[in-house]
C-alpha cells in the first residue's frame, strides 16, 4: 500500500519529466541529422553508396531515441514464433496488424537490435504522419506516405511503385513495412464488422479486414524471381478448391473481399471499383513493363540474354513476415503512454509467422486470399492470447524478451549532445562571419 501511494504521488512529475526531456531529445536529435544529412550532400554525387550508408546508421540511431523512450517506461517486447533470422540481411516484406500510434515505436524497439534492419529498412505510412516532428526525417530517409481514401488509393499505389523504382532499390534496402489493415483498429473494426453482418462473413473483433492493393503492388514491383529461376516449373494458379475473391466496397468508401468459403451467398458481380482496379493495374503492369525494358535497353547485348525474370531476380523479394502483435489485456497502448509513462509496465507480445515468397501466389484472387486468411488466422491467435496468455502457435523461438543495450544507448545521446555543440560552434562562427558584429564605436 506504500509504495503504491508514493507511485500515485510521482507519476505526474515524473510524467512531465519525461516529456521535457522528449522534447529536448527532439531539439538535440533531430536538427543534428539534418544538418549531417546536409554536410554529407556532396558525398552523395561522388560515391552515393556510402552516403546511404551513413545516412542508414544516422536514421537508426535517430530511431534508438525512440526506443528509449519506451524501454524507460518499462514497456518491454516479447518476440516469439518463428526463427526470422535467415530474413535478416534478404529483401522481405514485413505485415503487421494495426491498433494504435505506440505499433511503429513498438517495431521499432525489436528491430533495434537486429543489426543492420533500421539502416535498411522503409516504412509504408499514413500520410499524417509526414506533418509530425519525425515527418522530415522520414522523408530524407525515403519512407512512403500513403493517402486515406479510395480516390488516393489508387493513386498512391502507382506512386508506390515509382518509389519503389527510384528509392527502395537504388538505396539497397531490404525490408518493408506495411500495414495491410490501412488504418486503426478503432476506426476501421466497426466499419469492417458491418460490412462482415451483411455477406455473411467472419466477425472480426482483433483485427479488420486487410487491403491488398499495396502488397500486390510490391510484389508485382520486386517479384520473386530469384524462386521463379531456381523452380521454373513453379506455378502461381490456384488450386481448384481454391474460392473466388471478389472486391467490393461499401458506402464508407472501404474495399473488401468476400471469399465463398466463407459465405453462402452468391459471388456478387464485377462492381466498378474491381473494374477500376483492374484497369489501374493493367496501367501499373504496362508501366512496369517499359521500365523492364529500359533496364534491358541499357546494354543492348543483353537484349536477347535476360528475360523479363531474370531482371526481377535482382531485386526480388525473398521473404515475407507476417507479425502479430498482442497488446496486454487487449489494450493497445498509444504514443501518449510512451511520452508520458503513466501506464504500469507491460509486456507487449509479437508473433512472427515467416514465409518464403515462393510461397505466395502472385495473381490477385489468389494473393487476396492468402491475404484474407493469414487475418483470419490472426483473429484466432490473438483471442486465444488474450484468453490464455499464448499464442498457441508452434514455436521455433521460445518466448524472449527483447533486451535493450543501455551503454549504446548513452553512447548514442552522447554522440548527438556532441554534435549539436559542434554544429552550434560552426553556425555561431558562421554567424559572425557573415554579419561580424561592430565594435568600438
Amino acid at each position: 500500500m506504500p509504495s503504491e501511494c508514493l507511485e500515485n504521488i510521482i507519476k505526474y512529475p515524473r510524467a512531465i519529466l519525461r516529456l521535457l526531456f522528449v522534447i529536448l531529445n527532439n531539439i538535440y536529435c533531430i536538427p543534428t541529422y539534418l544538418i549531417w544529412i546536409f554536410l554529407l550532400l556532396p558525398l552523395r554525387k561522388l560515391h552515393p553508396d556510402t552516403f546511404y550508408w551513413i545516412e542508414g546508421k544516422l536514421f537508426h540511431w535517430l530511431i534508438a531515441n525512440v526506443v528509449m523512450w519506451g524501454y524507460s517506461a518499462g514497456y518491454d517486447i516479447v518476440e516469439v514464433g518463428d526463427d526470422i533470422t535467415p530474413a535478416l540481411d534478404q529483401r522481405t516484406l514485413v505485415l503487421v496488424n494495426h491498433q494504435s500510434t505506440a505499433d511503429v515505436p513498438m517495431l521499432m524497439s525489436t528491430f533495434n537490435t537486429k543489426q543492420e534492419v533500421l539502416p535498411n529498412i522503409m516504412w509504408i505510412m499514413d500520410k499524417v504522419f509526414m506533418y509530425t516532428n519525425f515527418g522530415i526525417v522520414s522523408l530524407i530517409h525515403q519512407d512512403f506516405f500513403i493517402g486515406s481514401g479510395p480516390r488516393q488509393r489508387e493513386l498512391a499505389l502507382v506512386q508506390l511503385r515509382s518509389h519503389i523504382e527510384k528509392a527502395y532499390i537504388p538505396r539497397k534496402r531490404e525490408w518493408m513495412v506495411l500495414f495491410p489493415e490501412g488504418g486503426f483498429l478503432r476506426k476501421r473494426r466497426e466499419a469492417s464488422q458491418r460490412y462482415a453482418q451483411r455477406n455473411n462473413l467472419p466477425m472480426l473483433r482483433y483485427v479488420t479486414l486487410p487491403r491488398i492493393g499495396a502488397m500486390k503492388t510490391i510484389i508485382d514491383q520486386l517479384g520473386t524471381g530469384q524462386e521463379i529461376e531456381n523452380n521454373p516449373t513453379q506455378s502461381t494458379t490456384p488450386p481448384q478448391s481454391m474460392k473466388n475473391i471478389n472486391k467490393l466496397i461499401d458506402e464508407e468508401g472501404d474495399e473488401f473481399y468476400i471469399d465463398n468459403e466463407y459465405t453462402n451467398q452468391k459471388t456478387p458481380p464485377d462492381t466498378p471499383l474491381k473494374n477500376a482496379y483492374n484497369a489501374a493495374n493493367h496501367n501499373n503492369n504496362d508501366k512496369s513493363n517499359r521500365q523492364t525494358q529500359r533496364i534491358i535497353d541499357d546494354d543492348e547485348n543483353l537484349k536477347e540474354k535476360i528475360s523479363e525474370n531474370e531482371v526481377s531476380s535482382r531485386k526480388s523479394l525473398k521473404y515475407i513476415i507476417d507479425i502479430t502483435v498482442a497488446y496486454p489485456d487487449a489494450k493497445a497502448l498509444d504514443l501518449g503512454d510512451i511520452v508520458f509513462g503513466l501506464r504500469k509496465s507491460a509486456s507487449t507480445h509479437m508473433l512472427y509467422r515467416m514465409y518464403r515468397c515462393s510461397e505466395v501466389p502472385r495473381e490477385e484472387e489468389p494473393l487476396t486470399k492468402w491475404l484474407y486468411d493469414r487475418f483470419v488466422e490472426k483473429e484466432e491467435l490473438l483471442e486465444n492470447f488474450y484468453n490464455t496468455g499464448s499464442f498457441a502457435y508452434p514455436s521455433e523461438v521460445q518466448p524472449t524478451v527483447v533486451s535493450q543495450d543501455l551503454l549504446r544507448f548513452f553512447l548514442i545521446h552522447l554522440f548527438f549532445i556532441t554534435s549539436s555543440y559542434l554544429h552550434f560552434q560552426m553556425l555561431s562562427m558562421l554567424y559572425t562571419t557573415i554579419f561580424p558584429l561592430n565594435g568600438g564605436t
